[in-house]
């Protein structure tokens, strides 16, 4: 099985493609689409527990330390200990990260249209239904 003929293949190729190009957009404002990801879950709901922004990206918990390490590090994101359980961890955005999101979402869905440029809205609406159940059954999994 050729992996530009299977699912997984394209979805990968796919992934890493829009990474890349979006990783590069990125590097002007000094983040990756890693830290970028955290940042936008904080953007929706902002001040976290350090585990739910783990569930949400699903990332280990060594990872999410590295993305909130750095994005303390550059003034992005605070961090301090819960002050009902000591043993978790609060991250909120900081003024300057809550900045990035005006700045970056512009980019993200330059990136977007690029890579859907030419694709009706049908089969582009087919194909977020398909990879919406794949990852529901996917997270089912993970549960």
């Amino acid at each position: 099985m050729k992996a530009e003929t299977n699912l997984g293949g394209l979805l990968g190729k796919a992934s890493r493609l829009l990474s890349n190009r979006f990783n590069h957009d990125l590097q002007q404002h000094n983040l990756t689409v890693e830290q970028w990801s955290l940042l936008a879950v904080l953007w929706s709901d902002d001040t976290q527990k350090q585990k739910a922004l783990q569930s949400s990206l699903l990332k280990d918990k060594a990872t999410i330390n590295s993305l909130v390490s750095y994005l303390v590090k550059n003034g992005f994101v605070t961090k301090m200990k819960d002050s009902i359980d000591k043993r978790s961890t609060i991250i909120s955005l900081t003024p300057k990260g809550k900045q990035m999101q005006n700045i970056t979402i512009p980019i993200a869905m330059q990136n977007i249209g690029n890579a859907v440029s030419g694709i009706n809205t049908e089969d582009l609406d087919k194909t977020i239904f398909v990879l919406t159940q794949i990852i529901n059954n996917l997270t089912k999994e993970l549960k």
